[in-house]
């Protein structure tokens, strides 16, 4: 398809090139100009302190917004707008798939810690985090498995270890003997 230089305001036809080249460069390209009467669109109101704006302020743009919305629809034919519904038909089943594979991810890795004797919230605190790639995270929540593990370990131990009879030395036979073989080798006699 040719360019149309009748289009092109300021063109004659005894122009040269340099000057349609000059002409080109200072044409202005906007294909929905403005017109000069039209007001410039209200300024949006600074935010606040805390970065929020008021809430009549967002009721009215969310107004706006729905009017241009429905606007467009009007405007659509019906295979745009059954192209639209479509697409985020789409949109939706793969939000969803996405969702579902996640959980499935995490349901996996889940299982895989229980049995590794990781307790409830822990194994589902490492999944997750698994699951996002977050490796520090799961690399904290292995240290506190390996931290509790230990403590349960040495607490099994302590509840097994049976417990002395009372009034009795377990060393007390030994020291006995040593005591003999000390008198024997000074010539007394045992006690």
């Amino acid at each position: 398809m040719a360019f149309d230089w009748t289009k092109v305001e300021g063109y004659r036809e005894d122009m040269t090139a340099e000057e349609k080249l000059s002409l080109l460069e200072n044409m202005d390209t906007d294909p929905n100009p403005q017109p000069d009467n039209d007001p410039e669109p209200a300024p949006a109101p600074a935010p606040s302190k805390d970065g929020m704006i008021s809430k009549a302020h967002f009721d009215k743009v969310s107004k706006e917004l729905a009017a241009t919305k429905r606007q467009l629809r009007a405007k659509m034919s019906a295979d745009e707008i059954e192209e639209e519904r479509r697409k985020q038909e789409q949109e939706d089943m793969k939000l969803e798939l996405e969702t579902l594979r996640k959980e499935k991810t995490v349901s996996n890795h889940k299982a895989s810690f229980l049995s590794q004797g990781y307790d409830e919230a822990l194994a589902d605190e490492a999944a997750n985090a698994m699951a996002d790639g977050d490796m520090e995270t799961v690399f904290a929540v292995m240290r506190k498995h390996s931290v509790n593990a230990e403590k349960a370990l040495r607490a099994k131990i302590l509840k097994e270890t049976p417990v002395p009879p009372a009034g009795d030395d377990p060393n007390e036979a030994k020291a006995k003997k040593e005591m003999a073989d000390l008198r024997a080798s000074f010539g007394l006699p045992p006690i």
